[in-house]
């Protein structure tokens, strides 16, 4: 699965009205709570390269809305390009019926947790694109789009090309970085 993620320097509001004016339509609001689970401690998973530190980790995950919750347990494997951006993730995840609970196994195992936070989404359609508003507590506003199923059979680097002229023509503020790595950005804030 291709996916981007620019951190945005704009309010919620006013990206929010540049979707509408985009023909985007919300869909729903949902929150997520992740935590990430590895066996090195806080300090060392700092100085990790991310892509060592997320292969080592394993996250609980409890997504909840208005009138749904998904628990699981998830390992994402990320396939990196050679600046390090994320072009391709693949995750593999497990039901899970208590986060509280996996959690403490993960601890009473000598896990540690390097990073546990909470994203709040909007998402938005339009055809079969799917773009999610997030703010992410005590970390700022992030906009994401995963690859649709018009473009499953595009090369990887069509599908971020494709992805970003979505992005680039809501004429949003955004950094730069189109892989933004948010629990890294959270473990080094």
């Amino acid at each position: 699965m291709t996916e981007i993620c620019y951190q945005v320097f704009e309010t919620v509001d006013a990206v929010k009205e540049k979707l509408r004016e985009a023909g985007f339509i919300f869909s729903e609001s949902y929150d997520n709570h992740d935590s990430y689970f590895t066996r090195f401690g806080k300090e060392e998973a700092k100085n990790l390269e991310y892509k060592k530190l997320l292969d080592s980790s394993l996250i609980v995950r409890w997504i909840k809305s208005e009138n749904w919750e998904v628990k699981n347990i998830l390992h994402k494997t990320r396939i990196l390009d050679k600046k390090g951006n994320v072009i391709s993730e693949e995750k593999t995840k497990i039901a899970c019926s208590d986060t509280i609970k996996a959690k403490m196994i993960f601890i009473d195992a000598g896990l540690n947790c390097w990073c546990d936070f909470v994203v709040q989404n909007n998402e938005y359609k339009k055809d079969d694109i799917i773009i999610n508003l997030q703010v992410v507590d005590n970390l700022g506003v992030f906009i994401e789009i995963e690859e649709c199923d018009s473009i499953k059979n595009y090369s990887d680097n069509a599908k971020l090309y494709y992805l970003k002229e979505i992005i680039q023509k809501l004429k949003i503020e955004t950094g730069e970085d189109f892989s933004c790595k948010k629990p890294y950005m959270f473990l080094n804030r």
